[in-house]
């Protein structure tokens, strides 16, 4: 399985690995990008509370209100996709046009289904593409949010409903999976992980993996809880080798088409968390294609 590093956090990758492109923040409380090179924009995610102060936001109305408790209410309706399209156009002024716009999805107490969702990501597909042909839009999974709210792709029935609908449609949107939030939205025992439910979802991504443009993979590592982001695979996996093993060889017998895919670690603590996962995916069997 070939893949494309991006870089995330400024965190190196071990010598033999060639990152060109870099993961840029833009949530709404982002500052102007300034990049000429290769980069992946992350755009608002809907954790946390967001203060809608930035000048980027002035004029558009219907992003600064649609949050709960300042949390972001992502797709509410067409024209705040109309002001979301904008808000990219303002982030990257005088800079090249990002290689990836990563979005993510509403709350399902405003957005019942995935039909509605597409009606109204269409109207921002439209505005990005006719500026920017040449991004790519990847739409990731989600859970957990300080919102306490659900969001709409969430689980694997989730991702295999959204990606049905995108199988029979003209919209260019593809996913970047995130295993881990996979496993949250599934709520899996980290204690005990067991990997029916991911193996099962695997096989039903087969069908669809043309509509799969990369992977989050992160740790988490347990103290007095369980801490996201932080770890490595190792850690994730309780130091269950087998476990960890399968759980790579699942995805490796998915995605084994010779698409090229993009990789964004999300890995918070440290080069050495990094470095270990990534070691790990290579000794499965994957490729890192930009080598030194």
């Amino acid at each position: 399985m070939k893949l494309i590093a991006i870089t995330y956090h400024k965190k190196k990758y071990q010598p033999i690995i060639n990152s060109q492109i870099d993961e840029i923040a833009g949530n709404f409380d982002s500052k102007l990008v300034n990049k000429q090179g290769r980069y992946s924009l992350h755009t608002e995610y809907s954790f946390a509370g967001r203060k809608f102060q930035s000048i980027l936001l002035n004029g558009l109305d219907e992003i600064k209100k649609a949050h709960i408790k300042n949390i972001p209410e992502l797709w509410k309706n067409d024209k705040w996709a109309e002001e979301f399209a904008e808000f990219i156009f303002r982030i990257v002024v005088g800079s090249k046009a990002p290689e990836i716009i990563e979005i993510h999805p509403p709350f399902k107490h405003y957005c019942k289904d995935f039909s509605e969702f597409l009606s109204v990501y269409g109207i921002f597909e439209n505005k990005i593409k006719q500026v920017m042909p040449d991004t790519k839009i990847f739409i990731e999974n989600r859970s957990g949010t300080l919102a306490g709210k659900r969001f709409l792709l969430s689980n694997c029935r989730d991702v295999l409903e959204l990606f049905s609908l995108l199988n029979e449609s003209k919209f260019e949107l593809k996913m970047v999976i995130d295993y881990p939030q996979i496993f949250s939205g599934e709520k899996i025992p980290l204690d005990n992980l067991e990997l029916d439910k991911i193996f099962e979802f695997n096989d039903n991504l087969k069908s669809y993996r043309h509509l799969v443009g990369g992977f989050h993979i992160w740790g988490k590592r347990k103290g007095a809880r369980w801490v996201s982001h932080v770890g490595d695979l190792n850690s994730y996996f309780s130091n269950d080798a087998d476990k960890k093993q399968l759980f790579l060889f699942s995805i490796l017998n998915t995605f084994d088409d010779g698409v090229a895919r993009y990789f964004i670690p999300e890995v918070n603590s440290s080069e050495k968390d990094l470095h270990s996962i990534v070691n790990d995916m290579i000794a499965a069997g994957f490729i890192f294609i930009e080598t030194r």
